[in-house]
């Protein structure tokens, strides 16, 4: 009888690929309406970020031209900060640290040209992302607060983004970009990209 469940768990988890990486402290991690981390990151990322088959794709806007980014393997990283003031704690501050998006090899290419060849950015990741795709976070009295780095400012997930309701738009099915997909259990997240 245990054959056949383990059997079972296998199919589902071949089924359900992980386009994005999640770090468990993500989906273990709630506001108090009992929402994950991870979760919530529909929100942040939806109308920043694009991912199919395990590669982030965005559009960083520049003074000449928009350049497209496509990052292999892509995943969210963070940093939790350990410590807190007493100031902290009376403002009611739980934890805060920094989640960003990253990879291990990316290339780019400006809107209507060729790709560029593969960039490795394996031995110092967070160095390459933290600041074009991250973001502060804390959950202060329970309910998590983000505040964009200077570079994520400057992104977003298609080259004719229009909409502020963009993030909204994504998360009914009318627009790509990340839609977050718990299982019951809050282990497995199911990642899509419409």
């Amino acid at each position: 009888m245990k054959h056949p469940i383990i059997i079972l768990f296998f199919i589902v988890s071949a089924t359900f690929g992980y386009d994005l990486q999640y770090h468990p402290f993500l989906l273990q991690v709630k506001d108090k309406h009992g929402v994950t981390l991870a979760k919530t990151l529909d929100k942040v990322y939806g109308d920043k970020i694009s991912v199919k088959n395990k590669r982030c794709y965005y559009f960083e806007l520049t003074r000449d031209a928009d350049i497209e980014y496509e990052i292999d393997k892509c995943r969210i990283d963070y940093t939790q900060k350990n410590i807190y003031s007493q100031a902290d704690r009376l403002n009611g501050i739980e934890i805060k640290g920094t989640l960003w998006i990253e990879g291990n090899s990316f290339r780019t290419r400006k809107v209507g040209r060729e790709w560029s060849e593969w960039k490795s950015t394996e031995l110092f990741p967070a160095l390459q992302w933290y600041g074009r795709t991250g973001f502060e976070f804390r959950k202060q009295n329970g309910e998590f607060e983000f505040t964009p780095t200077r570079g994520v400012q400057n992104i977003r997930g298609s080259y004719n983004y229009v909409s502020k309701n963009r993030a909204k738009a994504i998360q009914n099915g009318d627009a790509p970009g990340i839609v977050i997909k718990e299982s019951g259990s809050g282990k497995i997240v199911i990642q899509e990209s419409k």
